[in-house]
């Protein structure tokens, strides 16, 4: 008898869209062919530079190996954060789960199956960072076969433990969560409470790990040969037995380190399923259900519920509304925005030698010459935020099938598309501006470069949001039966993804390169992005309009 967990889970994937390319025309492809062909291999690139770079120095010092387990761990902690939301999309917000749940399968099959197929969307991302750091370090060291094995068989494994952690803590948390009345809200605070209690965890584990005397420091320094990779503290424990596996991979240390990732890995899966048996059904019964209020309404009531107002101020407040109320879109578009500054604050928050840096840190932003630096830093993460949370490349495939309503509402297309520009606008723009007043708190930029920063924060924002927006245009995810895949199997997130962090490291690295001023730095970015704001909203006024009137819904 076939596997039922991987059955099942093929299905699933086959029911996606995969890549996004199923539906769109030639045109598409080939554009989404190009795009891929020239972003992935850049960033992928650059990593690998910025790899070798790190490495020199820590070469002369004999503890190169560090930058596989810093790269491994960046990589583990990544999965985890983002793979919490994929997580509470699948396991619970997913409308298959109700045709599920009566088939002839245990509990541990469906939440196998769900853990694979977020696992493969996963990879994706996690080869995107591991794969130039370890292909750089092998060539850079002359490693043999068997380093490129491990490394091979370590990327296969690498998102299983951070997902499987994700997984473990959604799943208790929505065992509790699980109120019929009030659903949605219910649905939002449980994802909330688990998405924080993962990274409380992660950040309370790392501050009781061993922290180093100077005196231990100062001995493991002077013994070379890699011998800080054990000492760095992780949540992820795999984290540094893979580094130590690849860094010795032609010895038996390497190997035992090898078969003890291998090992833990697979008996955190079994712990997972063997949860999952316990309490996934007792979470996810009832969620399709939902409750409701009996309440009258009269004329007067209804009338003084009717405001009348500006077309585009309502639907600006409609789409902001749909943003919030509704679970999946909240927790992947919406919260991503605030919880930037909280991955800046938590790490100097925990631990007391960090403290130290960000002194540091705040002596070096607050030298005469740095205002050029914190410009194009906050413009490169503005752009990385507003490309990042989905809202403007996910706001045509939101309508699903239903976008045919959109037709016959007496709104122009025009005010349409304006106001689902204007809430992916305002959204972002809300994480710049608390990302600012981390930075006056926490980093002590002066207040008149924070001032600046949201007087022209606005610019590199509304440029991702056109840009995502007109990618989503033409090419629209409409066929979708539940919201999760309109944002989280959305290519056009990825499209938007990989245009910020382009124009992220465009707009840090002529300023880092020729030590540009603020009084340079200033009109260059400012006036460049301007232009880009003003040609992309002609496009999406005239070209745009007419795409919208023309796509099927």
């Amino acid at each position: 008898m076939k596997n039922k967990t991987l059955n099942l889970a093929m299905i699933l994937l086959k029911n996606g869209s995969g890549l996004g390319f199923k539906g769109s025309s030639t045109a598409t492809k080939v554009m989404m062919i190009v795009l891929f062909a020239i972003a992935i291999p850049s960033m992928m690139g650059g990593v690998g530079a910025f790899t070798m770079f790190l490495m020199e120095p820590l070469m002369v010092i004999g503890q190169q190996g560090l930058v596989l387990t810093w790269g491994i761990g960046i990589t583990s902690a990544a999965v985890f954060v983002f793979g919490i939301f994929y997580i509470i999309s699948t396991f619970y917000f997913s409308s298959d789960v109700e045709y599920l749940l009566p088939l002839p399968l245990k509990p541990r099959q469906i939440v196998g199956a769900k853990f694979l197929v977020v696992t493969v969307f996963e990879y994706i991302f996690a080869a995107m960072i591991f794969i130039p750091i370890w292909i750089t370090y092998g060539i850079r060291i002359s490693m043999g076969p068997l380093y490129y094995l491990y490394g091979l068989v370590l990327l296969i494994l690498m998102p299983i433990v951070p997902l499987a952690l994700a997984s473990l803590l959604s799943m208790i948390i929505m065992r509790f969560t699980n109120l019929n009345r009030y659903k949605d809200a219910f649905k939002i605070i449980g994802g909330l409470f688990a998405m924080f209690l993962g990274l409380g965890i992660n950040m309370m584990m790392q501050s009781m790990s061993m922290n180093l005397s100077p005196e231990k420091l100062s001995e493991l320094l002077q013994q070379g040969q890699n011998s800080l990779i054990g000492a760095l503290p992780s949540i992820f424990p795999t984290a540094g037995w893979a580094g130590q596996a690849l860094v010795h991979s032609g010895s038996l240390k390497g190997l035992m380190y090898f078969a003890v990732c291998i090992g833990f890995s697979a008996a955190v899966f079994a712990g997972l399923l063997a949860l999952g048996q316990l309490i996934y059904l007792k979470g996810v019964v009832g969620l399709s259900e939902t409750g409701s209020r009996r309440r009258g309404h009269g004329l007067e009531e209804i009338d003084k519920g009717v405001e009348k107002g500006s077309v585009i101020t309502t639907y600006t407040l409609v789409e902001l509304k749909l943003l919030f109320r509704t679970p999946i879109y909240f927790l992947n578009c919406v919260i991503i925005n605030f919880l930037w500054p909280v991955f800046l604050l938590f790490p100097f928050l925990v631990r007391n030698e960090e403290v130290d840096m960000l002194a540091e840190i705040s002596k070096a932003i607050n030298q005469s010459d740095a205002g050029g630096i914190i410009l194009a830093v906050f413009f490169a993460l503005a752009l990385f935020v507003s490309g990042s949370n989905g809202i403007a490349a996910s706001a045509i495939s939101r309508e699903g099938q239903e976008l045919y309503v959109k037709k016959y509402l007496p709104v122009s297309y025009k005010d349409q598309l304006i106001a689902k520009l204007l809430s992916a606008l305002t959204l972002s723009y809300v994480a710049i501006v608390t990302m600012v007043i981390v930075g006056i708190v926490l980093f002590k930029i002066p207040v008149t470069t924070g001032v600046l920063v949201l007087l022209t924060g606005w610019l590199p924002v509304l440029f991702m949001c056109l840009s995502g927006l007109l990618i989503d245009l033409y090419n629209p995810k409409l066929d979708w039966d539940n919201e999760q895949k309109a944002v989280k199997q959305n290519i056009n997130v990825l499209y938007s993804i990989i245009i910020g962090m382009g124009l992220a490291a465009a707009s840090i690295i002529p300023v880092v390169a020729f030590k540009w001023s603020i009084t340079v730095t200033l009109p260059i970015l400012c006036g460049a992005f301007l232009a880009l704001d003003l040609m992309l909203y002609n496009v999406l006024k005239t070209v745009g309009v007419r795409r919208f009137g023309n796509i099927d819904g």
